[in-house]
């Protein structure tokens, strides 16, 4: 599951995260706020649509460590109950170099936002 793309996570102060893919950084604050803006201008469009898919990319190496079954898709439900056991979700950590906040928010925002993932 190595990737060439560089992805990197830090917290800020207030508890805000920040994301990084390439050149592309996202602050959790601010994709909240876009989400909640049905009128977003070009660079809040473009920024969550680059976010998006940030999160579906993480989200689908996130599926892939917790699913037993690796020929059969599992549906989101089911990857967040299989999170909730704490070495799984530290082995996912381990696997894909992330922290257990950014996993987190990553499945969170994809089942909110993401209608395409069941």
């Amino acid at each position: 599951m190595a990737s060439t793309k560089a992805f990197s996570l830090s917290m800020k102060r207030g508890g805000n995260m920040q994301f990084t893919d390439g050149t592309w950084t996202f602050d959790t604050e601010e994709i909240e706020a876009a989400v909640k803006n049905p009128q977003r201008e070009g660079d809040e469009r473009d920024m969550l649509n680059a976010f998006a898919r940030y999160a579906y990319y993480r989200y689908k190496q996130i599926r892939d460590c917790v699913n037993p079954r690796k020929c059969k898709y599992m549906w989101i439900d089911k990857v967040r109950e299989q999170l909730k056991s704490p070495a799984k979700l530290r082995r996912v950590c381990n696997l894909l170099n992330i922290t257990e906040d950014e996993v987190l928010y990553i499945v969170a925002f994809v089942k909110k936002h993401l209608k395409y993932v069941k």
